[in-house]
């Protein structure tokens, strides 16, 4: 069955590597928001995230390494999320890493959503994130042609 783009929307922070510097800690911080209509009843939701970002101060070797969760929630739901654990390099410099997930949801209900996407570092004692960039999500909703 053939779909057509009905709905299209966006966050962004940068497209730059190095655009931007949000620390990450234990606590969920709010990277990305948007709003996005969805105007039919039979439909399909896609989003696709992307968040560069960076690994400093390990204090300990794997397998204790800091863990970066990105979470994407729609009305205050989580709808989608990853893990992504930071891989040691040996060096004292920063390791740089980026995290690209999509996220498809079926026959959401019509009407305006919020979308909105945390970061958290779970193991933060074991290192620092830092959001480095690029950070941003595209949302796109497809309906039956």
């Amino acid at each position: 069955m053939a779909h057509t783009l009905v709905e299209f929307a966006r966050s962004l922070q940068t497209n730059l590597h190095n655009g931007v510097i949000v620390p990450i800690d234990a606590t969920p911080t709010l990277i990305l928001a948007f709003g996005m209509n969805v105007p039919t009843a039979t439909n399909f939701v896609e989003l696709n995230t992307i968040v560069g970002w960076q690994v400093t101060n390990v204090f300990a070797t794997p397998p204790d390494q800091p863990i970066l969760l990105l979470q994407v929630l729609m009305d205050g739901v989580a709808v989608g999320s990853t893990k992504h654990e930071s891989i040691s390099n040996d060096e004292d410099g920063p390791l740089e890493m980026t995290t690209t997930f999509q996220t498809i949801l079926t026959n959401v209900s019509v009407g305006f959503h919020a979308f909105q996407v945390f970061a958290t570092n779970e193991e933060d004692l074991q290192g620092d994130i830092t959001i480095t960039g690029p950070v941003n999500i595209t949302g796109k909703v497809y309906a039956p042609a």
